[in-house]
């Protein structure tokens, strides 16, 4: 970097998270703080409380070697009086950090957080006022002491949206309630960063949130490495789960079980599949866990499904898991972007997914050419039959919703091995190109850095 100001020393990051459960931005958020080390950063992750029923992530950071400051009182639940201590504590961690760059992810932190930058940015403006009025009545020397021993910089904001709630989640009002949060908390930030080019487009155009000069978009990176290597795990899931000799198939959903996954989505179109095909030789795993698993469990016996579905809890060896995938499965109401997607990629796994959020610019190219099939007409999804689904590159895309689809979606690739290991092969190099930890690192080095420099500028 050309500018000394920002060399000399580490630049100081205050990184906030609402809570490191597993998925995508605590992987994210983890991985940041401990690969920008190397590149002269100094990183304070903050993060609040995981709840009881979700998978918790901080073995990841104790494996990373980060130690998260935790935020006892800021958590999933919106509570007035946990969510005014929790600006009360990283209120104060700004100040005795005094950090150049506040980051906050998800909803949660960047509502708490970026309210606390703001605070903060007011009162270093405010001591600055007051630092040139005593350097006017002070004389000669001893003003520049003073001037010496007083700082007043203020830090710059970024929000990253993974997501959002702004739609989906939570009754109308409700959302229409956070879409205004969001469009104020926007004129407080200086740069919001997207996870996709659509979730981009959906935040400003559809939603009105922030001007287009703030956004930036910066692709999600993982640790893909050990996927890079998964088929040498191949055969040890099926073992674990006593299905090494039946020469079964296996298809996996993984993800929090809430509604917004909707699962049942899954449960209902693996039930149609299997009555019309009773001969498909097939499991299904649901990876995961959360507040729905007892209702999808009674939902699977309800659909004489006990014995294809295996409910697997979290499971951490993502090697020997996506060793012996033949299919992933998403159906989800909305997504940013989807973390099982890109490691089913980097392992060669084909993937059927509802088309929502960034799903698409991560299966999808234009013009791409699908292979001759019966029934399926030129063009994208928008052009097929409520029944259909829509053969990409990196995998087959599903309307939102739609039971058939999926199930005739989860039939094609099953009933077409070969054409799935293509898509396979196709999805690990698309993956290892666009999601690696390395070109997330670089991404966020140069967006902070432009930040910095055109700020002391």
């Amino acid at each position: 970097m050309n500018s000394p100001k920002f060399s000399a020393e580490k630049i100081k990051v205050l990184r906030i998270i609402a809570r490191l459960n597993i998925g995508g931005p605590a992987i994210h958020t983890i991985l940041l703080s401990r690969h920008m080390e190397s590149l002269g950063y100094a990183t304070i992750l903050a993060a609040g409380q995981v709840g009881p029923e979700e998978g918790d992530m901080h073995y990841l950071a104790e494996a990373e070697g980060v130690k998260p400051v935790i935020i006892s009182r800021m958590g999933r639940r919106l509570l007035p009086l946990s969510d005014l201590v929790a600006f009360v504590r990283i209120l104060r961690l700004l100040f005795g950090r005094q950090p150049q760059i506040v980051h906050t992810h998800t909803a949660k932190a960047g509502a708490v957080g970026r309210m606390a930058a703001l605070i903060y940015n007011k009162a270093q403006g405010a001591r600055h006022k007051a630092q040139g009025f005593m350097q006017r009545m002070i004389p000669g020397k001893r003003a520049q002491e003073f001037k010496e021993k007083v700082t007043h910089t203020k830090c710059k904001v970024i929000h990253t949206f993974h997501g959002h709630v702004l739609e989906g989640y939570f009754p109308k009002f409700k959302s229409k309630l956070f879409q205004w949060i969001e469009k104020a908390l926007a004129k407080c930030t200086d740069v919001i960063v997207v996870v996709s080019e659509q979730q981009k487009d959906e935040l400003y155009k559809k939603f009105g949130i922030g001007r287009p000069e703030q956004y930036r978009v910066v692709p999600l990176g993982l640790d893909l490495v050990p996927l890079e290597k998964a088929s040498e795990s191949k055969g040890k899931l099926k073992f674990v789960l006593g299905l090494s000799e039946n020469g079964e198939s296996l298809v996996g959903i993984v993800g929090r079980l809430t509604p917004i996954k909707n699962h049942s989505l899954f449960l209902e179109s693996v039930s149609a599949l299997m009555k019309k095909n009773s001969d498909t030789r097939a499991r299904f795993l649901i990876v995961g866990d959360g507040e729905l698993r007892k209702d999808l469990e009674e939902m699977t016996k309800e659909l004489a499904l006990a014995e294809r579905v295996i409910f697997t809890g979290w499971i951490k060896d993502l090697r020997s898991f996506y060793a012996d995938l033949d299919v992933l499965a998403l159906t989800s109401n909305n997504e940013g972007t989807p973390v099982a997607v890109i490691e089913a990629m980097a392992a060669e796994v084909p993937v059927i997914a509802t088309d929502v959020g960034g799903v698409r610019e991560l299966i999808s190219d234009r013009g791409f050419r699908p292979p001759a099939r019966r029934g399926l007409r030129p063009g994208g999804i928008s052009e097929l039959s409520e029944e259909e689904f829509e053969i990409c590159e990196r995998g087959l895309l599903v309307k939102k919703g739609d039971v058939k689809g999926f199930a005739k979606g989860l039939k094609y690739l099953l009933e077409h091995p070969e054409e799935g290991r293509e898509m396979g092969k196709r999805g690990r190099e698309y993956a290892l190109g666009h999601h690696s930890t390395e070109k997330l690192v670089s991404d966020m080095d140069r967006l902070y850095r432009a930040l910095l420099e055109r700020h002391s500028r």
